[in-house]
């Protein structure tokens, strides 16, 4: 197996997670620092992470957690600020299946298995992920068409979403738009590039699970039904 598909499925990282890691030097096999993701490993391997021994998950563990506003997704941050790590339980060794910015709060999910993990963003899944949005005004037919074509968002990158519905109230507009990508702020970087102001961000649907009425900074474990719900997009 290799080195960065065992420390996937030991809960460390996702895939991509943990090539970067085993890059950083983090891992030890037998004793020895190896750097190469691809690095073989045997049966009778003594693998170490950060100074402590690891071994493969037999039981995939998948949350829900709310995430709220001013925390960072992350696992191990060297700044110290608070992050998912710091509301989430430490001995499944969990960590997010992608990534919610710091302002944005909501349905973030959580798991053991790096595999499952690389399976769900992966881009030829599509996987739905549904947000509420509350922008300055609303959006005008040209716009909608704009977004769910594909709108240039800089860095080279281009963002779209289709828009599912849009409420005006007061000076305020909810506009509840689908998404089948990951690209980092995607949302944030729609509405600035047609010039509307986004006040706050909400994920409220991921794979077809609803974050429903899990309070905020709390996190459940999936039943058996949202577990299929989630693994017919990984197959």
């Amino acid at each position: 197996m290799r080195l960065n598909k065992y420390l996937a499925q030991s809960g460390i990282a996702s895939r991509r997670g943990s090539d970067r890691l085993i890059k950083a030097a983090t891992t030890t096999v037998n004793n020895i620092v190896i750097t190469d993701p691809a690095y073989d490993i045997k049966d009778n391997d003594i693998v170490r992470y950060d100074g402590k021994n690891i071994q493969l998950n037999d039981k995939t563990v998948v949350l829900m957690f709310n995430k709220p506003m001013g925390i960072i997704t992350t696992m191990n941050d060297p700044q110290n600020r608070l992050s998912v790590a710091d509301l989430l339980p430490k001995e499944n060794r969990v960590f997010p299946i992608g990534r919610l910015d710091k302002n944005t709060t909501g349905l973030l999910l959580v798991t053991n298995n790096g595999d499952f993990a690389n399976r769900l963003m992966h881009p030829r899944n599509r996987v739905p992920k549904i947000y509420e949005a509350i922008i300055d005004r609303p959006l005008d037919p040209i716009n909608i068409s704009k977004i769910k074509k594909g709108i240039f968002i800089g860095a080279g990158e281009w963002g779209k979403a289709n828009i599912i519905s849009q409420t005006k109230s007061k000076k305020r507009t909810l506009v509840i738009l689908e998404l089948h990508h990951g690209k980092n702020r995607e949302i944030r970087r729609l509405f600035h590039a047609i010039d509307h102001k986004l006040f706050s961000l909400k994920r409220v649907q991921y794979a077809g699970l609803d974050l429903g009425h899990l309070p905020l900074g709390q996190y459940r474990s999936l039943d058996y039904n949202e577990l299929r719900k989630i693994q017919s997009f990984t197959k």
